[in-house]
């Protein structure tokens, strides 16, 4: 079964298949990359552009040396979002 069959995904199952591609399939990291930080942008309009930017950084690092880190810190911003956006829900 593949993602686009089981629908939209959350932002946490997304960030880990990111995060595999990343490791698994290098020339893919970066178009899946962006598309994680779309998802990310769109779960969360609260996010500021410094945490866009610190996001798209540790994408960036996804599949490198410093990749476990950079898990982490997208893990973290990504629970903190939604957190902040469950008790401020954005207009809809």
């Amino acid at each position: 079964m593949t993602v686009r069959e089981i629908g939209r995904i959350g932002l946490e199952e997304s960030l880990a298949l990111t995060a595999l591609i990343a490791q698994k399939d290098p020339q893919r990291r970066s178009r899946v990359a962006a598309r994680w930080l779309l998802h990310f942008l769109e779960e969360h309009r609260s996010v500021t552009i410094e945490e866009a930017a610190l996001a798209a950084s540790a994408l960036a690092a996804l599949g490198g040396a410093s990749g476990e880190a950079a898990y982490a810190l997208l893990s973290g911003m990504a629970a903190r979002a939604g957190r902040l956006d469950r008790r401020f829900p954005p207009d809809g």
